[in-house]
């Protein structure tokens, strides 16, 4: 994915790459956006609070910070409803049996909390525009600017 990024904006010299673990790295610069894809599930509770104070301290002023990211539902009803809908996409994807298996298995990683979670780690670190601004199932797109 790196490699695909590097090649679909090699006519712009203002992005830089840096490959690191962004929950232990020391960033010294300032950044106008942060964006997380699908990864920050993988964190514990208390990882994601302190990644999201981390990402509030690298911002510049007005800087915004947008994740794509997996909730975990805030009833266990609706956690189930999310869980079957996946279960449903998943086995009627065209995979095959090894990779339904394989994706199953990923799962065991996920360590996901509620949107309501979020959304208040995102404001208990100094962020004031937080919203979800996309929503489908269990998939959401969290928005926080910060002043």
């Amino acid at each position: 994915m790196l490699e695909q990024a590097k090649t679909r904006f090699k006519e712009d010299d203002y992005i830089d790459y840096l490959i690191a673990d962004y929950s232990e790295h020391r960033f010294e610069d300032k950044f106008d956006i942060v964006v997380s894809s699908l990864s920050i599930h993988h964190l514990t509770d208390e990882a994601k609070k302190k990644l999201f104070d981390n990402i509030y301290f690298i911002l510049n002023s007005d800087g915004i910070f947008i994740n794509a990211d997996q909730v975990l539902g805030h009833t266990p009803f609706i956690d189930s409803m999310y869980k079957n809908d996946w279960k449903n996409k998943i086995n009627m994807s065209g995979l095959t049996g090894s990779e339904i298996q394989a994706a199953y298995e990923r799962t065991k990683l996920d360590k996901m909390t509620t949107l309501d979670n979020q959304i208040n780690w995102l404001i208990n670190s100094g962020f004031k525009d937080v919203d979800c601004v996309y929503k489908y199932f269990n998939f959401v797109v969290l928005f926080a600017r910060k002043y």
